[in-house]
């Protein structure tokens, strides 16, 4: 059963329709002119609206623009006279899902009004689902860090942009995928497609096809037509991963496909225009492989019209415990193993470890610390990282130079943060959390800084 908005004027013709519709199970709301569908609108949310275009009060087109916001989940069908198809058609291009022409075939009618509510059904069913896509995507990009939320704000700006070229740069595992997805979900091009090639793990003599497809017959392997990834990715964006590893001919053919967003398939002599977003991303120094004359210096440019640079996660140990109670929350159901989280010391280590493997590693350590931990909460045995942190080396002024000899009223940074944090701390009996608060911190922002000036506390919070 569907809630149907019957916008007719004609009275034995709105009488017979809603008739007919109601016999085949539906609820029917009827107006007789714009004023009164508006109220009806106001007041209920129609599955399906049938629309007259001719009414007393107005033209039906000028009333669906009008209310396409408030009409995005329903399926709108228009009415028109034999003579008005052309009208028809423009309310298709609108959005309209179809239309009937009058006298209306009653079995046309329902069947329409049927056919409707499955394309309903599966718009939505669609919109949850790239919903679901962001709501996660928005799970996995977590940081609290200044580097990295400047980062964030970036993504942000370019996003809404019409840039269409994005590379981004960062450590291998640094997290430039993510970042890549978030550019293409916070777009508006977030209702096509996101297509990923990898160009270090695809064949050389691979690449070209995957990337511009090709025609049947184009060599002896290309038995039907196939389509590559510029082509499928229409109106959406293209992700090239480790698009340093290109070799120069691929390059080249890189470099004419961004200046025109034109190519060929292989085995074609047709150019075939696309819209799409690229996204190179590279774990390598793009600037010095153009100097060495391993990365053609166009290309170069071409991509960097909107750099972006992931930071490495050993300088944003901020988000180190964020991140890690995410991965943790996000494996447990995999691995089968569920824990309340880690002990203190477990939290330290991994705080002061280098992380030369960045997110990707973090991700790996915490998995296989599920599989092993038996206990309620991560502990170091578990976390298995080969690692003594260094003690922390005392506060010496640089040579030549002692404090006496600063201007009066100049106290070097770090004194200052120092005397701060432990003025805090005391104030909050070593309250770490109160304390950070006081700071205008966060917990783990406050003891990362505790760490670095080797400043012991006593959780008294936990």
């Amino acid at each position: 059963m569907a809630l149907v908005l019957l916008v007719e004027d004609e009275q034995l013709l709105r009488w017979a329709l809603q008739k007919q519709l109601e016999k085949a199970g539906h609820l029917v709301q009827a107006a007789p002119d714009l004023t009164s569908a508006s109220s009806l609108l106001a007041m209920h949310q129609p599955d399906v609206v049938l629309l007259d275009l001719g009414l007393p009060d107005g033209h039906g087109l000028d009333f669906y623009q009008a209310n396409r916001a408030r009409l995005a989940e329903s399926v709108v069908i228009v009415m028109t006279a034999i003579g008005d198809v052309e009208e028809a058609v423009r309310a298709m291009k609108l959005g309209a899902l179809d239309f009937l022409t009058k006298p209306v075939d009653k079995a046309d009618l329902v069947s329409l009004v049927d056919r409707s509510l499955s394309v309903r059904g599966e718009r939505l069913e669609a919109q949850a689902a790239r919903q679901g896509r962001a709501q996660t995507l928005a799970q996995e990009v977590i940081g609290e860090s200044p580097a990295f939320r400047r980062v964030l704000e970036l993504v942000e700006q370019v996003s809404e942009s019409d840039v269409g070229s994005i590379l981004i740069q960062g450590e291998s595992g640094a997290g430039k995928n993510v970042l890549a997805r978030s550019v293409h979900a916070l777009s508006p091009r977030r209702e096509r497609p996101v297509l990923e090639v990898s160009c270090a793990t695809i064949p050389e003599t691979l690449l070209e096809s995957e990337l511009f497809g090709h025609e049947r017959g184009a060599f002896t392997d290309a038995k039907v037509l196939k389509r590559g990834v510029f082509e499928l990715a229409e109106g959406g964006t293209v992700v090239l991963d480790e698009i340093g590893e290109l070799r120069l001919d691929m390059q080249a053919k890189l470099l004419h496909f961004l200046g025109e967003r034109r190519f060929r398939r292989i085995g074609s002599n047709r150019e075939i225009h696309v819209d799409v977003r690229v996204i190179g991303l590279t774990n390598r120094n793009l600037q010095a492989m153009v100097h060495e004359g391993t990365f053609r210096g166009d290309l170069f440019f071409r991509l960097n019209v909107f750099p972006l640079t992931v930071p490495p996660l050993r300088e944003r140990r901020e988000d180190i415990l964020p991140l890690a109670r995410h991965f943790l929350s996000a494996l447990q159901a995999r691995v089968g193993r569920r824990v309340a989280g880690f002990e203190p010391e477990a939290e330290e280590l991994l705080l002061s470890y280098p992380w030369p493997g960045n997110v990707r590693e973090l991700g790996n350590v915490l998995e296989r610390a599920l599989v092993l931990e038996k206990g309620c909460l991560v502990s170091v045995r578990s976390l298995m990282l080969d690692w003594t942190p260094p003690a922390p080396a005392a506060h010496e002024p640089e040579p030549g130079r002692s404090q006496s000899a600063l201007p009066l009223g100049i106290v070097p940074i770090e004194e200052m943060e120092r005397e701060m944090i432990c003025r805090a701390m005391r104030a909050t009996g070593e309250n770490v959390t109160r304390a950070a608060e006081l700071l205008g911190l966060s917990r783990d922002q406050l003891r990362y800084r505790l760490k670095r000036l080797g400043l012991r506390h006593g959780d008294g919070d936990e």
